[in-house]
């Protein structure tokens, strides 16, 4: 295979993961459908601190899954279109949209293919939590970013360390390497949001980033970073072996010094 069938043979088998984890998810405890529903925001303090000015604003947001973070950020005011590979999590948002009464665009596409579904500029592009690891490329992910963005709009994505992500969860030993080396490839049994009977079984790709590898793709295009943050803690419990330490704050490890958890930064278009 050329390097493009590659990749779109590990986007195909990437979606059709997803789509097999959206009814999981959609019926977990993790994701507490219930009572987002009802009203629950299901942003973070981490994110939210960046988010405080958005009513009005045109937003788009990538690898949306089945749309909780969409349709909070148009509870809060923006006019959000939102995308993800998965047609199941695309269809689920769709429906959630509804039963929340909010107005937010869906669009099912590959990250890499937004230019071709999407034409209008926006304020703000955002991306949390699980985005990058899926891309094999953050300069190809920077043009997509930069190429939808108004002058003066701003990107933020807050992400899972890549330092955290060295570690084998199972056995506590350094497994993967910090920066881009290889795609990864795993077999994947349960999921983050219900590890109970394992019954969710598949495979997946995957791709490590540094922080310079995630940084430097905006600083060449000439955009300015206004913020970087690191936090030590995460506010999922998404591993078997996080503790919470404080309400809503998981740590991994039992380290002498504490070791980061999530970034976030925020670039702005000249």
């Amino acid at each position: 295979m050329n390097e493009n069938e590659q990749l779109q043979f590990y986007f195909k088998a990437n979606k059709e993961l997803w789509n097999n984890k959206t009814n999981v998810h959609i019926e977990s405890d993790f994701y507490s459908n219930a009572s987002f529903l009802e009203g629950r925001n299901s942003l973070n303090e981490i994110e939210l601190e960046y988010l405080a000015d958005i009513k009005g604003k045109k937003v788009l947001h990538i690898q949306c899954h089945f749309g909780q973070d969409s349709i909070s950020l148009a509870r809060m005011g923006a006019i959000v279109t939102a995308t993800d590979i998965s047609d199941a999590a695309i269809n689920a948002a769709r429906g959630f949209n509804e039963a929340c009464g909010t107005n937010v665009t869906f669009v099912e596409t590959d990250t890499y293919s937004i230019g071709e579904h999407i034409s209008d500029k926006f304020d703000l592009v955002f991306m949390s939590y699980g985005v990058t690891c899926w891309l094999p490329d953050i300069n190809r992910l920077a043009e997509v970013v930069s190429e939808r963005l108004k002058p003066g709009g701003r990107v933020i994505c807050t992400e899972f360390h890549p330092m955290l992500f060295t570690f084998d969860f199972d056995t506590d030993k350094i497994s993967y390497g910090y920066n881009n080396v290889h795609v990864y490839e795993e077999d994947v049994v349960g999921t983050y949001a219900q590890n109970e009977g394992k019954a969710l079984r598949g495979k997946e790709y995957f791709w490590q980033h540094s922080l310079e590898e995630l940084s430097m793709p905006y600083i060449k295009r000439g955009m300015k970073m206004s913020a970087f943050r690191e936090y030590y803690y995460s506010p999922y419990n998404i591993f078997d072996s996080l503790k919470e330490k404080e309400k809503g704050k998981f740590v991994y490890g039992d380290f002498p010094y504490p070791i980061p958890h999530i970034y976030l930064f925020e670039f702005v278009k000249d």
